[in-house]
């Protein structure tokens, strides 16, 4: 089933024409212009965004970055506006924002005039060129955010979207600054003062945890959060610009790539609000920071753990490691949830037992699965389901006529839009269901897939090669879920297994 949601927003030429016709006159004629037409070409309206504000940035367009949002979790199948430039007519950067998120969502973009679909190479030519005369805009626009942005900051205000631990967000007059939370700066304070003291961040962290306090993001604290709060300068009252460089990544498993830039390039000031610690202690514990060693990772050093990235903590939902112990390999969780370790060579042969059983199970699971019965029963269900999937369809028709009546108001009309979609996709989800169960009836033994499995098993056991064996198990596992409790000892443990292959 399709999901739209429809955009509307004002432009200049818009809010100019308002003055004459009336505030709100030209978003209710394109509102009422994209409902016709959805409802002429069958399009489920799952929801409503009206940018009430004119703005080329995107950071001024609240309803666009929640559309964003949406689009990227790919909450709708295509978005509904007037024209293309609905959506952005600012510089290349937020238009390249735009443009991405919807083309790597595989959301269309539908006017009245054309669909567009941005993985079609002649459609997404056609959004660059409507887009190409805004470069000249962009700069201008960059130039003039990022020379605010770095006037601000020399003015010692705190711009950054979140405060740190230790502090809320707090306007004087019209600057933007942070105001100290007490209770926060306690923790703040004490941090510094154990290290100072000959605490390490590890040792820290897990005494802030045994206390119940957590991060600003509600989060436990960890060796890593314990030195970035000892090397913020923000804790002495100043303020730090242009610390961090991002840049969209090139790899399609990363958002961005962030480096931090050379100390000359930072912009630090004197901020307006208060410091919580004196620069000599910020100082005498940067100091013993910086006469920690620590050994630098090497590329050039070789895996050690065959099973890398494949280990989840049943407990924090982190990733695992192996670490040696006494010269004993084991799988542990740093980030001490209190899942107990266990000695690696007990966890991959359960690991590899639990593959074998896997494979037993799903041969003799494909090997008895044929029911006529079920079949037909499965059937008529369909055609139960489909039949009220029609009718459920002719009533969102009579809803959008009742709307064009004024019988319902906006309101009434979105919630009842709503509720109606929201039952027919319940009856798509049921159907697919059906459609897996018959599948499932009809389905027999994928010979290829599981020589595949079995091989694989093989091959991990019959080579030596750390990285190949990663390799080669990441092509069938999903990943695998551990658990220890504490008074669980040597090989009694569990884990589960999510196979990527004969699922």
């Amino acid at each position: 089933m399709n999901k739209i949601c429809i955009y509307l927003r004002k432009s200049r030429a818009d809010e100019e024409l308002e003055k004459t016709l009336g505030e709100g006159e030209t978003l209710y004629k394109h509102r009422k212009t994209l409902l016709k037409f959805a409802k002429d070409n069958d399009l489920n309206i799952v929801d409503i965004k009206e940018e009430i504000v004119s703005g080329d940035s995107l950071f001024n367009r609240p309803k666009m970055l929640e559309l964003l949002q949406e689009v990227e979790n790919k909450k709708y199948t295509g978005v509904l506006v007037m024209d293309i430039d609905r959506l952005g007519r600012g510089g290349m950067k937020d238009q390249g924002i735009i443009l991405d998120a919807f083309k790597e969502s595989n959301t269309k973009i539908i006017t009245p005039i054309k669909t567009y679909d941005l993985n079609d190479e002649f459609d997404e030519e056609m959004t660059e060129f409507k887009t190409f005369f805004s470069r000249r805009e962009l700069k201008t626009i960059n130039r003039r955010m990022q020379g605010g942005r770095v006037r601000s900051v020399e003015d010692g205000n705190y711009i950054a979207t979140n405060a740190p631990l230790g502090y809320d967000i707090d306007y004087i007059k019209k600057s933007r600054t942070l105001k100290v939370n007490e209770d926060e700066a306690e923790i703040i304070k004490l941090i510094f003062k154990l290290y100072t003291e000959g605490d390490g961040a590890g040792t820290i962290s897990s005494y802030l945890n045994s206390l119940g306090y957590k991060t600003k993001a509600n989060n436990s604290f960890g060796p890593t959060s314990i030195i970035a709060i000892l090397k913020n300068p923000v804790y002495i009252g100043k303020i730090t610009w242009k610390k961090k460089e991002y840049k969209k990544s090139k790899d399609p498993n990363k958002v961005n790539d962030c480096r931090t830039r050379d100390k000359k390039e930072w912009i630090v000031a004197n901020g307006k609000h208060p410091a919580l610690v004196d620069e000599d202690t910020f100082n005498r514990a940067n100091d013993i920071l910086n006469e920690k060693y620590h050994i630098p990772y090497k590329l050039s050093n070789p895996p050690t753990n065959p099973l890398a990235g494949l280990i989840i903590c049943g407990v924090c939902n982190n990733k695992m490691v192996m670490r040696k112990t006494r010269g004993i390999p084991r799988i542990l969780c740093t980030h001490k949830c209190g899942n107990k370790s266990v000695r690696f060579d007990y966890f991959e042969k359960e690991l590899l037992q639990s593959l074998e059983n896997y494979l037993y199970n799903y041969k003799f699971s494909i090997e008895n699965e044929t029911d006529d019965n079920n079949k037909d029963m499965y059937t008529k269900h369909l055609t139960l389901l489909n039949k009220e999937l029609n009718t459920l369809n002719t009533q969102s028709l009579n809803i959008f006529d009742a709307y064009e009546r004024n019988v319902y108001t906006e309101d009434v009309f979105i919630e009842r839009i709503k509720n109606i979609n929201s039952r027919k996709e319940s009856i798509e989800i049921e159907i697919n269901k059906i459609n897996d169960l018959i599948n499932q009836e009809n389905k027999k033994m994928n010979s290829n897939d599981i020589v595949i499995f079995e091989n694989i098993i093989k091959g991990y056991k019959n080579t030596n090669d750390i990285k190949l064996k990663n390799e080669l198990f990441k092509n069938i596992i999903l990943k695998i879920v551990y658990n220890k409790a504490k008074d669980q000892k040597d090989d009694d443990f569990t884990i589960d297994l999510y196979p990527k292959l004969l699922r």
